[in-house]
């Protein structure tokens, strides 16, 4: 199933697919989550990090959620089915959602700890099941090679870089070109062509 499931995911955009011949055989309907975690394997496929984000030619993609342990099991086990990308293994760190409203300072030594972890991830993603995104999340990413992506509604307006959205019964994702660039990441043409611009600003 989960060969259809990232094939489906992707097919709209034009983005190859990653197999999977254990749950291709499967004709349960994906979750949403499921489907957003297919749509971030792919992403990885398609973006390049500097070297030095890096600690070797062997080190494993990071991917952190932050939200409930379950969201992270879910990008986990897609992660995992993709098997390499680059060949580089993915390796999915879970986050527990950020206490406090968006506004709220990371005060606490494991606030501090988590900010550290998004720092030294390739790609963070911050799932609704989160709560809303502590401003000072966005704003310590900003700049650094770190992609980010959310389900969290006018993510890319508020600094995010990549936001999944539902549009007619399906899931599509909006771009902020602006963020993107400034974090020195390289994203495929070809994903910013079929991605919604949105003009978004610095957090």
């Amino acid at each position: 199933m989960l060969g259809l499931l990232l094939s489906s995911a992707v097919a709209a955009l034009g983005l190859a697919p990653v197999a999977s011949q254990a749950m291709a055989q499967s004709t349960r309907v994906p979750t949403d989550t499921e489907v957003e975690a297919a749509y971030l394997v792919n992403f990885l496929r398609y973006t390049e990090w500097p070297a030095r984000s890096f600690d070797s030619p062997v080190a494993p993609l990071v991917i952190a959620v932050v939200g409930d342990a379950s969201v992270a099991d879910s990008v986990r086990a897609v992660a995992t089915a993709a098997a390499k990308v680059d060949g580089r293994t993915i390796e999915v760190r879970w986050i527990p959602g950020a206490r406090g409203s968006r506004a709220a300072p990371f005060d606490s030594a494991q606030d501090r700890d988590n900010l550290l972890q998004l720092r030294r991830s390739h790609m963070v993603f911050f799932h609704a099941s989160a709560g809303s995104i502590p401003a000072q999340a966005l704003t310590d990413l900003w700049g650094q090679p770190v992609l980010t992506v959310s389900d969290v509604p006018d993510f890319t307006r508020a600094g995010g870089m990549l936001g999944l959205v539902h549009s007619s019964g399906h899931i599509v994702f909006e771009a902020n070109p602006v963020a993107i660039r400034n974090s020195k990441l390289m994203l495929s043409a070809k994903v910013l062509k079929l991605a919604r611009l949105t003009r978004g600003t610095a957090p």
